[in-house]
């Protein structure tokens, strides 16, 4: 007897193979996006301190000024910090959804071969089946002859 092929295996594969490259970009974008947390937190933590040592060691207007460019600086770092996080979280969700259909697509593909092997198996077991009822005429026609 044959063996059960699948005729839709190839496409199965890269389906899998797909998914699994969109797990890799999505984990890597979830590493890149925690590093940008992680660098918010603290310059949000460097803008605090900042700011108390200004408001505690206020000397002359120079300084001053220093202080409150040095600050500025910070919070526009900052901004471009929140900027790139909010677009990779927008290419994550990209990513995501991409990841969500594929994974229906192939979740699909492989219902439809447990279906197929099923409807093979069933086909195997009527031949089995068929074949023992032929023996079991054939031997009854030949008892009885």
């Amino acid at each position: 007897m044959k063996k059960f092929k699948f005729s839709l295996h190839k496409l199965l594969e890269m389906k899998a193979s797909n998914l699994e490259i969109l797990k890799i970009e999505i984990s890597k974008l979830n590493g890149e996006i925690e590093k940008i947390k992680s660098k918010i937190e603290a310059t949000t933590k460097e803008i605090s301190n900042s700011q108390k040592k200004m408001d505690s060691g206020i000397g002359s207007i120079r300084v001053l000024k220093e202080w409150m460019s040095y600050i500025q600086s910070l919070y526009l770092h900052r901004k471009g910090l929140l900027s790139q996080l909010v677009e990779l979280e927008k290419k994550l969700d990209e990513i995501r959804e991409k990841y969500t259909e594929l994974y229906k697509e192939h979740k699909a593909l492989v219902n439809l071969k447990e279906l197929q092997k099923n409807v093979y198996n069933l086909d195997l077991l009527r031949e089995d089946q068929k074949i023992m009822d032929d023996l079991a005429i054939g031997r009854r026609n030949n008892t009885s002859s």
